[in-house]
């Protein structure tokens, strides 16, 4: 069985979507757990008549601890499944997701399917897709943020329940905290290439805030991962000049892509690291980044 947990917050209007998605999956052994999570809308109640209509398949539970980490813990400690998929309430998988990653997970011996993504964003200025693609190197991938995202991976539920489940303590990153665990852990983590996974951003996205003082968090929380996993990769022997530089490469780029946001943090930190990113790097992001803020500005 796979056990499909969607955390679920003033998504009314729109968590048919998700969950009409999973009901459409080729791969027919499922559960749906919905845990609502401190909704101010109508969403226990439309959440009540899905469980009401699919009283076998649909599960209701409440989750009182804010945000989608306390949310999937919620869903994980009630889970049936030896895997489980997590889907955000406005995404959607495509009707061969689930049976594609578990027959490969099953192939390989894997713990964890890394899955390639579509992500559409709608604003009121324009509208685009970008593909968000997977590394066939997993320690690359963990770094450059290329091992897929929440709903776009297959995860084993023991090898969840080893690590202790997703970390309730941080505000972003999270399933990169996750993976970073996992592979810790030795965990097999497999790449799929399949885009089976659709992602809508919303406008008030935490990874967008404008929030100073969420936002530096936010950085705060990418940066000190790759700090992290770079003390790892040292710690195991394998630490080698590409991923090095991958790492830095990383830091460097969040940095000056968001010094216009936060510019203290941003130069402060960039003063404390000592990054091996190259001049012809360092012009080529900065380039980059300089004319993004002017397609931005001039709004092309």
């Amino acid at each position: 069985m796979v056990s499909v947990i969607i955390p679920c917050h003033n998504c009314a209007g729109f968590i048919d979507r998700a969950i009409k998605s999973v009901m459409a999956q080729s791969y027919k052994d499922v559960e749906i757990i919905l845990v609502e999570n401190n909704s101010t809308d109508n969403t226990l109640r439309v959440l009540q008549k899905y469980r009401s209509l699919y009283p076998q398949l649909i599960s209701v539970l409440i989750e009182f601890t804010p945000g989608a980490p306390a949310a999937r813990n919620c869903g994980l400690k009630m889970a049936k499944g030896e895997w489980i998929q997590f889907l955000d309430a406005d995404d959607e998988l495509l009707i061969d997701k689930i049976s594609t990653q578990l027959n490969a997970a099953e192939l390989a011996g894997a713990d964890v399917v890394a899955g390639a993504s579509l992500l559409k964003y709608n604003t009121p200025k324009k509208s685009f897709d970008i593909e968000r693609q997977v590394d066939e190197d997993v320690w690359k991938g963990l770094i450059t943020s290329n091992l897929g995202i929440t709903s776009s991976n297959l995860w084993r539920k023991d090898a969840l329940v080893e690590v202790g489940g997703w970390d309730e303590r941080i505000s972003s990153s999270q399933e990169y905290d996750l993976l970073f665990r996992l592979i810790k852990k030795s965990a097999v983590v497999i790449v799929d290439h399949h885009l089976d996974t659709i992602v809508h951003f919303s406008q008030n996205s935490v990874s967008k805030s404008t929030n100073k003082e969420k936002f530096e968090k936010i950085i705060g929380n990418r940066l000190k991962l790759r700090v992290a996993i770079k003390e790892e990769l040292k710690a195991k022997g394998i630490l080698s000049p590409q991923l090095n530089t991958a790492i830095d490469k990383y830091i460097y780029n969040e940095l000056i892509s968001n010094s216009d946001k936060i510019p203290e943090f941003c130069a402060n930190y960039l003063k404390s690291q000592d990054l091996t990113v190259g001049l012809e790097t360092t012009i080529r992001i900065k380039a980059h980044h300089y004319l993004k803020r002017v397609r931005n500005a001039l709004n092309i």
